[in-house]
């Protein structure tokens, strides 16, 4: 009958204990000590192995986790309010600038624990020291995300505004310049209020101020076509 050695045997060398020693140099000696060193190097192979497994598992883990937090963002954008207000918060909750503490959870504190807990056991302490790492990515996007719709929220909102200064410089007398300045000031008010660069800021006053410019000349002209 061929008995079979747990690998775990060959964790440790051959144990001579009280048996019989035989002279390293002899070949009965040479014999075991070689048998030995096999079994030693057949246990780190496998202990090797076993780590090689373990850490590609982990990383087949840890991309599934990012395939289910990239698609919770994707949603959590799609749905937010056309302000942005809120996004970054709901998705990765607060962190204390400080102490580093989480403050407030969000989805991805829920996400995350949900995910933990179907991964293997073995498996669960590595991904659970990415948590943090990946919640400090994941915020960074969320604050880009909320940022650029703000943005976009906000040109949005003046361009709706400007347009109806300009209409209510096209319905008014051209002559009534006070109306007109009126106008112009609560366009410029809003752009001062926008977050944009200072030189965009420059450059969108000038623009407005040009566009009440023509508004203004093509109601005087169709006024008085001979101007």
């Amino acid at each position: 009958m061929v008995h079979i050695i747990p690998l775990f045997v060959g964790e440790r060398r051959l144990d001579t204990g009280n048996a019989v020693q035989y002279p390293g140099s002899s070949p009965v000696g040479e014999a075991m000590q070689q048998f030995g060193d096999r079994w030693q190097a057949a246990a780190e192979r496998y202990e090797q192995r076993k780590a090689q497994q373990q850490a590609f598992d982990t990383e087949i883990a840890a991309r599934r986790l990012n395939g289910e937090l990239a698609k919770a963002e994707a949603d959590a954008v799609a749905n937010a309010p056309a302000d942005g207000a809120g996004l970054h918060e709901a998705m990765y909750g607060q962190v204390d600038p400080y102490t580093g503490q989480v403050v407030k959870t969000g989805l991805f504190d829920t996400l995350f624990g949900n995910f933990l807990k179907q991964v293997p056991p073995e498996l669960r302490a590595s991904i659970a020291s990415r948590k943090e790492a990946l919640r400090e990515a994941g915020s960074h996007r969320m604050a880009l995300q909320q940022n650029q719709r703000r943005k976009q929220y906000e040109q949005d909102q003046a361009a709706e505004v400007h347009s109806a200064e300009l209409n209510n410089i096209a319905r008014s007398d051209p002559n009534d310049t006070a109306a007109f300045d009126a106008s112009r000031q609560r366009g410029l008010d809003l752009i001062a209020k926008m977050d944009l660069d200072p030189q965009i800021r420059l450059q969108a006053e000038a623009a407005w101020r040009a566009s009440t410019a023509k508004q203004r000349m093509q109601a005087l002209i169709a006024q008085d076509p001979r101007r």
